[in-house]
């Protein structure tokens, strides 16, 4: 790299290499940020090489929708269940509502490779809730299988599809390269400090559109839950069509009956703000509960809150 300019491809050159880490060209970017001093780009480049924070905005490409199961015991019963996180009280509902990539890009990578390498093995990851907030779920175990008796919640924990750390690593390539691309466009391939620095914030701002532009499309809808999932990063859920609706559930293998049952719920009841209606609840419960009995052909990843995330969907409360 020649004193005083910035190469935009030896960027590229490292991006269109998927054998190459994107360590490499992430700090290259947060190098370039530091010389133009653009916060934005350096906070960027920081976080996605060193990991995010709980407190931060995570990218939506970082994020799955997971199963919420549970564990749950009394003297005649003791089974795992799983319980859509829609139905939760507020907060929790949102705070469970997303399984989230904290990781730095090497740890991604690495957990990329550890899973393609696993010969087949079930294609999930783990992540523990913690004990004080064990009780929001125990009311909705409560709520929902009365017909168990008293069940106590010991245990918790959200279940992800781990293709979401193949589909990280390769959203946050593609991204990138869009990026360097886009900023070769307007001010070249070979950046002479400089002259940018002639007219520095302006030409931020040009930057910092195009990382919005870039970073911040696209509606997030998205639903990839658990493995073998049938309904992966749709943003197809449209509000108010029941054609729409009704394949989605043809999708996931649910009975024609049981489609026509929850056309005629979604018709006739009407929802708060964030939480489903009791009748739209009660559906996806017997769902639930023929899927774990093994009647009929439900897909193994219909989960209650894919099953949920549709119905939000159709009702335009995603």
């Amino acid at each position: 790299m020649k004193e005083n300019n910035f190469i935009l491809q030896e960027v590229i050159d490292e991006l269109v290499d998927p054998n190459k880490s994107l360590s490499g060209p992430l700090l290259k970017l947060y190098y370039f940020g530091r010389l133009i001093k653009n916060q934005e780009l350096i906070n960027f480049t920081s976080k996605e090489n060193k990991g995010y924070d709980p407190n931060d905005e995570i990218p939506q490409y970082r994020k799955t929708r997971p199963k919420l199961i549970t564990s749950v015991k009394n003297r005649f019963y003791d089974q795992s269940l799983e319980i859509p996180t829609s139905m939760l009280e507020p907060p929790f509902n949102k705070g469970l509502e997303f399984l989230c990539i904290y990781d730095g890009i090497s740890i991604i990578e690495k957990m990329e490779k550890e899973f393609k390498n696993s010969d087949g093995a079930k294609q999930e990851f783990y992540r523990p809730i913690p004990l004080e907030m064990l009780h929001p779920v125990q009311d909705v175990v409560d709520k929902l299988f009365p017909q168990y008796g008293k069940l106590y919640v010991q245990n918790a924990q959200t279940i992800g599809n781990a293709n979401i750390f193949l589909e990280a690593s390769s959203s946050i390539r593609e991204k990138l390269l869009e990026l360097v691309m886009d900023i070769g466009e307007k001010f070249g391939f070979n950046i002479e400090i400089n002259s940018f620095k002639a007219n520095n914030e302006e030409n931020n701002k040009t930057i910092n559109n195009i990382m919005n532009n870039i970073f911040n499309s696209g509606d997030g809808s998205v639903i990839n839950t658990g493995s073998n999932n049938q309904i992966t990063n749709s943003t197809s859920i449209t509000k108010g069509d029941i054609e729409n609706l009704q394949k989605k559930f043809k999708e996931l293998g649910i009975e024609d009956a049981d489609i026509t049952e929850i056309t005629e719920i979604v018709q006739n009841e009407i929802p708060n703000e964030e939480q489903l209606g009791e009748k739209s609840k009660g559906w996806i419960m017997k769902i639930m509960e023929k899927s774990m009995e093994g009647v009929g052909k439900i897909a193994i990843g219909a989960s209650g809150n894919l099953l949920a995330t549709i119905i939000k969907g159709f009702y335009g409360i995603l």
